[in-house]
Formats: C-alpha cells, sequence, structure tokens
C-alpha cells in the first residue's frame, strides 16, 4: 500500500542516517555484523513519528487485528476493557478453522527508505503461514521477497514468518523503517520508556504519546504512583483524591436509574 511521499520520507531517512551511521556491529546470531541499527525511531525521526506512527490507516489496521477487548465484574458492576495496542510465530493453528481476528498480538509496518529487490535484501516472508500453528517449521524456500518502492508500505502480522533477506550487492544498502504494534498490556521488546526522556515524551503530540503508551490501558496497567503517565511526567500531582482510571466507571456515574 501507499504510505507516504518522496518528501517525507526523505526526511526520515536524514534524521535517522547519523544514528546509522554510529552505529556498531552486533556480535551474535540476532543481526549480520555489517547491518547497521537505529532503534527508537519514534524519538529519533520527528517525522515518522508525527506522520507514519500517528497515520489512521495504521490505527485502523492494528485496531482490527491486534486490539482486545474483554469484560469483568467488580462486584455486580460489570467492566469492558480495551488496549490499542530468527522466525517465529505465537498461535494455534489455523489452518483448518481458517484465519481468527485476534488471534495476533502484534502488527508490523515496513516502510522502505529505498527500493528494495531480491538482490539487496528485501525482506522475505511465507505467504499463508499466519495460519500454522508453532509446531510447524518454516522453510526459506518457500518464502517470497517483499520488494518494494519508496513511499510503499509493507503491512504484516505478528504470525506471519518472515527474516531479512540477503544483500548479495556490493555498494547498495537496504533502508527499511519498520514500526511495530503490540497489545497495551503486554511488554514490547524495546524500551521506550527508558530511551526518551520526560521533557521530549512532553513535547510530541498528544497521539503519538498515546500511541507510544505514555496512558493507562484500562483499568489501570501502566499507572505511576496511582498517576497516569502523563499526570506523572508533568508533575500535575492529584489534588485531594486519586481519580478513577477507569473509563466504563466514568459512564456508569453518568448513568440514571
Amino acid at each position: 500500500m501507499n504510505s507516504t511521499d518522496v518528501e517525507t520520507l526523505k526526511k526520515v531517512n536524514a534524521e535517522v542516517q547519523p544514528y546509522l551511521d554510529a552505529d556498531k556491529p552486533w556480535k551474535g546470531d540476532l543481526f549480520p555484523p555489517q547491518t547497521p541499527r537505529c532503534a527508537n525511531l519514534a524519538g529519533r525521526s520527528k517525522t515518522a513519528r508525527e506522520n507514519w506512527l500517528i497515520d489512521p490507516l495504521i490505527r485502523t489496521l492494528t485496531a482490527h487485528f491486534v486490539d482486545k477487548t474483554t469484560t469483568n465484574f467488580y462486584g455486580e458492576t460489570k467492566h469492558t476493557y480495551t488496549n490499542d495496542k530468527n522466525l517465529h510465530i505465537d498461535h494455534e493453528d489455523q489452518r483448518a478453522i481458517g484465519y481468527r481476528v485476534g488471534s495476533d498480538v502484534m502488527m508490523a509496518f515496513m516502510v522502505p527508505g529505498v527500493k528494495t529487490t531480491v538482490d539487496n535484501g528485501a525482506t522475505i516472508a511465507i505467504p499463508g503461514s499466519h495460519l500454522w500453528g508453532s509446531d510447524r517449521a518454516p522453510k526459506v524456500d518457500a518464502a517470497v521477497a517483499a520488494e518494494m518502492d519508496p513511499t510503499e508500505c509493507w503491512a504484516m502480522l505478528g504470525g506471519l514468518y518472515h527474516a531479512g533477506g540477503a544483500n548479495v550487492t556490493q555498494r547498495e544498502r537496504r533502508v527499511v523503517h519498520g514500526m511495530f504494534f503490540t497489545r497495551g498490556f503486554y511488554r514490547q521488546e524495546e524500551n521506550s520508556y527508558l530511551a526518551n526522556t520526560a521533557d521530549e515524551v512532553l513535547s510530541w503530540s498528544p497521539a503519538a504519546q498515546k500511541v507510544m503508551g505514555y496512558e493507562l490501558s484500562s483499568p489501570n496497567i501502566g499507572f505511576v504512583d496511582f498517576q497516569s503517565p502523563l499526570q506523572y511526567l508533568r508533575g500535575e500531582g492529584v489534588g485531594d483524591a486519586f481519580g478513577d482510571f477507569d473509563p466504563s466507571q466514568e459512564q456508569a456515574k453518568g448513568e440514571t436509574q
């Protein structure tokens, strides 16, 4: 799908390039030593954060595939909770029953900074593997390359087997910007809360703050000293009493009997 324009892409490329240049080789199997990385895309690229990260289409897709709503009771009061939020997959075999929406706990979006090809290491994936169970081993010869032009975007369910392709060129560098979304009550892979200072986070748009997890996953997951993260960062305090984190409680208080 088309996701951005050339000028926006150029800005993001320029904002992350100093970090790619300063990166050091990885010792281990997770990344090839010749692959530079730039973590904390939201904090290091204002353009990516305030354009791509909060894109309405991305929010629509993550809401459909990743969000989860559950209910329980406090006494006799019913509460509904909704959160935004080597090759492997994380769900059961669905080949017989078909894909079940909600079975994926993660979704990714890849925006190429350059044209990606088989030769320069375009991301590879196995079509249909989002339906497999965890007991089926992936085979590289079943994978296809996600070749893309700049301004395009590849949306991927977390249950899809994927990997970085091999760059067999001598001079080309495959730059791809990745955004990964998971449910608000799961621990994400990168600790963005320590990667960015309070002043930096407070300078972000409210939409970006929300996407990056600086709010509560109802009813109370993520509080700081019984305050929401942004209340805490702003030093607002709590006044005479702590507020109720649960939006369904506020709705119940407004209902008439």
